[in-house]
């Protein structure tokens, strides 16, 4: 074509396309990264695809894609139960596709299929690559081997104040039973979607900063489906519990479902009403090691007091009614200690018997009577003890007492020890 020829745009975008169709004639299976996605009120798909030389790394290419209503409905279906996740941003994909080419809009794909086992392998193999990156980082059980206190009872929770899920929750744990009071504080986070890696985390990050107002963390997810479980295989969010100063407990999956952050937390529970459940559960488990050891304890002064001995009888009758009671009531209940009780309880009065003796002959060692018949005096002025030489002065009187009597004199002279 010469200078002088002339064509139109829409001729040459026509010969552009006449030859990319005819270069490219066929379907292709490709891999690429769903970077954005909308749907159309039609029930369109429009996608955003794009490209690496290397997984997660610079991206090369970049191409819209388009899966028509008629399509979309029935592959996104497929997909969801074999990938446990639906078509979305951010995951890779191995789909079937034809190059097309329009005048006004440009180059695009049209997707007819998708390999769900692509995506599926991607996915697994991108969270074996967290749970290995976490196991090199030395951090992956280090909120599993956290103290969690007997009666957490100051709860940082992270979730989303409109869910179901969470609402559940609260009711569970403010309207348990046994009446126990739990002081439960919402972080508001979004636990699905693209946006749940930071808003979880700055949640955490938030709880971090106050950690001394906590006893635990609860991060349950409201009501979400199995489909959403994916946000939580995050390497972030993980590593972020794993560094969470107080225990994380976690009820944001279901029965077979497991992720990374449920790997890291201190328990993972099947739901928030699970995880409500397990600490309610624990402070029953606390008051009861309570009673038993106030039962414990009791019996045992009880069985102490009642052998003590004449010198301990004032103090046996005070408590012996009261005792008594106790006994009565906890007898049933303490029965299946009775054999261990008795054997310490023996050992114990050995004991007291022994340091009892110890301070009965100390005592009567320092008797004052027995201090004096030994050769030793008290003096005293006006009433008073005299324990040092600048308690008296010259001309006061003195009194020396004596085991048979006691001796007025003046002093003359005071000599103080150099």
């Amino acid at each position: 074509m010469t200078q002088g020829e002339k064509i139109s745009l829409t001729e040459l975008q026509g010969l552009i396309r006449d030859k990319i169709y005819e270069a490219l004639p066929g379907a292709f299976w490709v891999v690429a990264e769903i970077a954005e996605m909308k749907l159309h009120s039609a029930g369109h798909c429009y996608l955003e695809l794009t490209g690496s030389d290397t997984p997660g790394g610079r991206i090369t290419a970049r191409a819209r894609a388009t899966i028509w209503s008629s399509k979309f409905r029935s592959l996104n279906t497929f997909f969801t139960a074999s990938t446990g996740i639906p078509i979305r941003q951010g995951i890779s994909i191995l789909c079937k596709a034809t190059v097309e080419y329009h005048e006004l809009y440009g180059l695009s794909l049209n997707i007819s299929d998708i390999d769900p086992s692509y995506t599926a392998g991607d996915m697994a193999l991108r969270r074996e690559s967290i749970i290995r990156r976490l196991t090199a980082d030395g951090v992956i059980s280090m909120n599993g081997e956290l103290s969690l206190a007997p009666y957490p009872r100051n709860i940082a929770v992270v979730s989303s104040s409109k869910a179901a899920g969470y609402q559940d929750f609260i009711n569970h744990l403010l309207n348990n039973p046994y009446g126990y009071v739990f002081v439960p504080e919402l972080f508001e986070a979004v636990l699905q979607g693209e946006a749940t890696e930071s808003s979880v985390t700055e949640a955490l990050n938030m709880i971090y900063d106050e950690a001394e107002r906590f006893d635990a963390v609860v991060i349950i997810r409201g009501g979400g489906s199995t489909t959403d479980l994916s946000w939580f295989d995050s390497y972030e969010i993980a590593y972020h519990v794993t560094q969470c100063p107080l225990p994380v407990l976690t009820g944001i999956g279901h029965d077979k479902d497991q992720s990374v952050t449920d790997m890291v937390a201190w328990r993972a529970l099947k739901t928030p009403t699970a995880v409500a459940g397990f600490l309610v559960d624990r402070t029953l488990d606390c008051e009861n090691r309570i009673v038993e050891m106030a039962g414990s304890l009791t019996s045992a002064v009880t069985d102490i007091l009642s052998a003590a001995g004449e010198h301990l009888s004032s103090l046996r009758n005070r408590i012996a009614a009261t005792a008594g009671l106790i006994v009565r009531v906890k007898r049933e209940r303490l029965d299946y200690h009775f054999d261990t009780l008795e054997r310490s309880v023996s050992r114990v009065l050995r004991s007291a018997g022994e340091v009892t003796d110890r301070m009965e002959k100390s005592l009567r060692h320092l008797d004052p009577a027995g201090v004096m018949r030994r050769g030793f005096t008290l003096t005293s002025r006006n009433g008073k003890i005299v324990r040092s030489i600048n308690e008296i002065q010259p001309e006061d009187t003195i009194i020396t007492h004596f085991e048979d009597g006691k001796a007025s004199s003046t002093v003359n002279e005071l000599t103080h020890k150099r």
